[in-house]
């Protein structure tokens, strides 16, 4: 079972891939439901140190989720959380 999930920002859409970030999400325990929490929370996190200083910050931001939120949930072959509506937030 995958206790650990690491949620990485997309470094093809913000910047070179030396500048990746990624932070890791523990899953031992937890719902579905707390893990996509605790995902949204950490793409968050990377999308906004990834996004300082672009052009476009707010349309950056929102690809970034989308797209770490998206690969994150794709690692980690949860059917349950796979299935469940990805709510991001809009700040």
């Amino acid at each position: 079972m995958i206790r650990i999930l690491t949620v990485a920002a997309v470094a093809a859409l913000i910047a070179a891939p030396a500048s990746a970030q990624s932070m890791r999400v523990a899953t031992a325990g937890k719902s579905s439901e707390q893990v996509q929490k605790d995902i949204v929370k950490a793409a968050k996190s990377v999308c906004a140190r990834a996004t300082v200083g672009a052009s476009f910050p707010r349309e950056m931001m929102a690809s970034c989720m989308k797209a770490t939120v998206e690969h994150a949930v794709a690692q980690s072959g949860d059917p349950a959380l796979a299935t469940l509506p990805t709510r991001l937030a809009a700040r």
